[in-house]
């Protein structure tokens, strides 16, 4: 088996997280500091040449209503652009409250938010990557 790549996309930062080998534990890898969409396409690429995930997992942010929002655009636009430029299949997973369970998990752990905030996209990140993996260990 091959590793599972997940991301949290955002306008300056990405985070990123990387399961082991066997597919059941995520963990948060870095946090990628972006210029622009395709620096941060850029950035992702070089990561998946490093470790050649089967799939990648994508942070999909729907609002509370359900509709998209302009973020919601934003990610279509980045795993497009991903998605033109190399063969691995990408998938979305509703982020729904993962920045917000980030925050609480880092706040447990003593972390100070505000000069840490790479590690709340890292940390979204692996949440969204561990939801997916315990998903599909469960089928």
């Amino acid at each position: 088996m091959r590793r599972v790549l997940a991301i949290d996309f955002g306008e300056r930062r990405i985070g990123i997280a990387v399961s082991d080998p066997l597919q059941i534990i995520a963990t948060p890898l870095n946090t990628l500091n972006i210029r622009s969409l395709d620096d941060g396409v850029s950035q992702v690429l070089e990561i998946c040449r490093e470790y050649t995930p089967e799939r990648i997992i994508v942070g999909y942010p729907i609002g509370i209503s359900g509709r998209k929002t302009a973020q919601t655009l934003r990610v279509e636009s980045f795993m497009d652009k991903l998605r033109s430029l190399q063969d691995i299949p990408i998938l979305q997973w509703d982020e729904r409250y993962t920045s917000m369970e980030a925050l609480d998990r880092l706040h447990e752990q003593g972390i100070k938010i505000r000069s840490n905030k790479d590690k709340i996209d890292q940390m979204a990140a692996r949440i969204i990557l561990q939801e997916y993996l315990d998903t599909r260990i469960t089928e």
